[in-house]
């Protein structure tokens, strides 16, 4: 769809560009947000493959010497100019600053191999799974 969007001039604005924060810690990290959800239709239940994002976004952060927020909002800002970014904290607001934070093409690609995007029409999942 961004490509398509990207085509043809039609702005995006993606919500939520750290998957409620999944992908700003390390996968298996609990927190009160996430176990809150536990046992509701809100609950993320993670493929192989978005464990292997996860990984990857941890991967590059390390690498970069960043916030893993960070590696994934520069992905984000690869692909859209203004995504919207929920913060509980000033903190977490100094931390979605990604200036001089850019990944490669290279590194985009490592990011996004391992996305399974499903066509409504093709589609058969019916958890609430995370897409990079």
């Amino acid at each position: 769809m961004l490509a398509y969007c990207k085509y043809n001039g039609i702005g995006v604005i993606p919500w939520g560009p750290l998957a409620t924060g999944v992908l700003a810690r390390p996968a298996g990290t609990e927190t009160i947000r996430l176990n809150s959800t536990k046992g509701t239709p809100f609950e993320k239940k993670l493929t192989d493959g978005d464990k292997t994002i996860i990984n990857r976004v941890e991967e590059l952060a390390s690498k970069k010497n960043c916030k893993m927020s960070q590696i994934a909002l520069a992905w984000a800002a690869s692909k859209v100019s203004s995504p919207i970014v929920g913060v509980s904290s000033v903190q977490r607001l100094q931390e979605s600053l990604i200036k001089g934070i850019e990944l490669t093409p290279e590194e985009i690609t490592y990011l996004e191999e391992p996305c399974v995007f499903c066509l409504p029409s093709h589609c058969h999942k019916t958890d609430n799974t995370l897409q990079l």
